[in-house]
């Protein structure tokens, strides 16, 4: 049984029986194995009253019928750790278990368009054109949208397909949420000293990266005021902490053969190992030091069980 270290209030525990069943459905339709569901349950279920208790604390301080502004949490992984199906799942919990109002915003809908990125190839490294580090979002977008949000405005929000590796559509949002959940895999990551860039860390930094111009390039990205400010803006941070780079690679091809399962375009097994390598220095930065700092981090086993939970003191 996984050791849940937060202390949930009684009138918030009492919902725990009626939530389960609507969880474990879900949660099977997302395709969680079955071994695993009550782990993810007793962690999300955890949570989502952790929220909710947070939610109620701030609205009482306030002495408000509403909150001011949303109460907002960062969630943070890597590729293929789950993150996604973490705020979905914990939406839903919220939104039918808790009666909060959830908002889910993904960093990867905030990706510069193609033509966007193809820019910043031919003038600055053609390794930008590839979608997924700092300097390929549209960070000041991102702000907008978290500030109409936590405002109540009529708010448009991108959306990205990845088949095609662009920016789609847009989807309009009314009224102000009262949970934000902001999910992307180098949520909160903080840049790293400019000595920290020289040597490579694989074949891609580097081969196609030798000047290290890519690498330091992002890294400055990372540390502008656009990225800072929509990190800063969250409440509390979960982390969702990978046991290895392999693992990393083993489930981004899992999503990959789960996307051809619906016919989309996708990547072959080279092809994602490659892929995985333009994250992998922020990634394993992230591993070595973020659980000291996210307030609640997930730290899973080689099969995606959660191994711990684990609370910042």
């Amino acid at each position: 049984m996984l050791e849940i270290p937060l202390s949930i209030p009684a009138h918030l525990e009492s919902h725990r029986s009626s939530a389960y069943k609507e969880f474990i459905d879900e949660a099977r339709q997302l395709g969680i194995p079955e071994a695993i569901q009550q782990d993810y349950f007793d962690a999300i279920f955890a949570i989502a009253a952790w929220t909710t208790a947070n939610a109620e604390l701030k609205a009482a301080e306030l002495k408000a019928a509403e909150l001011k502004a949303p109460l907002s949490l960062g969630v943070a992984g890597a590729q293929g750790s789950g993150k996604s199906t973490l705020a979905v799942l914990l939406s839903k919990l919220l939104d039918k278990t808790f009666d909060l109002e959830p908002c889910v915003l993904s960093l990867d809908d905030f990706y510069k368009t193609r033509a966007a990125r193809e820019q910043l190839a031919r003038d600055i490294h053609p390794l930008l054109k590839v979608r997924g580090v700092p300097g390929t979002h549209d960070m000041s977008l991102m702000n907008t949208v978290i500030s109409d949000l936590k405002a109540g405005l009529e708010t448009r929000i991108p959306q990205f397909d990845k088949g095609n590796d662009d920016r789609s559509a847009y989807r309009v949002l009314s009224g102000k949420p009262s949970v934000l959940i902001l999910e992307g895999w180098c949520w909160g990551a903080r840049p790293v000293a400019e000595w920290d860039l020289v040597e490579p860390v694989n074949q891609l930094e580097a081969e196609q990266d030798s000047d290290a111009l890519w690498r330091t390039y992002v890294n400055e990205c990372l540390a502008h005021a656009d990225y800072q400010r929509a990190f800063h803006s969250v409440n509390q941070l979960i982390y969702l902490a990978v046991p290895d780079m392999e693992s990393v690679y083993r489930w981004r091809l899992q999503q990959e053969q789960a996307l051809a399962e619906r016919g989309d375009r996708v990547m072959n097994e080279a092809q994602v190992r490659e892929f995985i390598m333009y994250y992998e220095r922020i990634t394993r930065r992230m591993l070595a030091e973020m659980p000291d700092r996210a307030d609640i981090t997930l730290c899973l086993d080689s099969d995606h069980s959660i191994e711990a939970f684990k609370v910042r003191d």
